[in-house]
């Protein structure tokens, strides 16, 4: 059996984009259905779900429902997707036991990576917008690195290992991982060392 999902939010077409999303991720994936908070407390109580996924403007959304979500199925992951949460809201929705936010905006790829994360276990996951332009003259992946793929390169290029870096940024060990990952593929190396030389020699420290 596939893994159960549930995506909630009051538009039709929006909904179907993220299961059909998820669907790419988890071929086998089990998704129910929800046009409200209230549906979706009654179909996660029948199917027990293993990820949920809320719109944080669909009826009868707010912090205290995902704390309600969150107390009646703890350790499941919940990413709550908003086109309006400021970061006050933000807070209160990882406060309420919310494990990821997205803005309604966000690409495929930034759902498709943000799940990756929570499914590892990651908790408060953001959406990280590309780093300012480097200067002119050095190589194009340096731009291509989020501000936190950056401060995990310069702890690498340090020599720190995945676990240091993990407790020096306060990040799951998993979350560090899928980071470096990142990197290699952006910098076209296989290696932590690679990747460390380059970054010393470019004195990304």
């Amino acid at each position: 059996m596939g893994m159960r999902v549930l995506v909630a939010d009051d538009h039709p077409l929006y909904r179907e984009a993220v299961a059909r999303q998820i669907t790419r991720l988890l071929p086998d994936a089990m998704i129910a259905e929800a046009a409200s908070m209230e549906e979706a407390l009654a179909k996660a109580n029948a199917t027990h779900p293993e990820l949920f996924v809320f719109d944080y403007g669909m009826p009868g959304a707010s912090a205290d429902s995902v704390a309600g979500v969150a107390e009646r199925f703890p350790g499941v992951p919940i990413l709550v997707f908003s086109s309006s949460a400021n970061p006050t809201d933000v807070q209160a929705l990882f406060q309420a036991g919310a494990h990821g936010v997205l803005p309604k905006t966000a690409t495929p790829g930034q759902l498709t990576h943000t799940l990756h994360l929570l499914l590892a276990g990651a908790t408060g996951v953001l959406p990280e917008t590309p780093s300012p332009n480097a200067p002119q003259g050095t190589p194009p992946w340096l731009a291509a690195l989020t501000p936190r793929e950056t401060d995990v390169l310069r702890a690498t290029a340090r020599g720190l290992s995945n676990k240091e870096i993990a407790r020096e940024l306060d990040l799951a060990e998993v979350t560090v991982k899928l980071h470096l990952s990142a990197i290699f593929r952006k910098m076209g190396v296989h290696s932590r060392a690679k990747a460390a030389m380059i970054a010393t020699k470019l004195r990304i420290l």
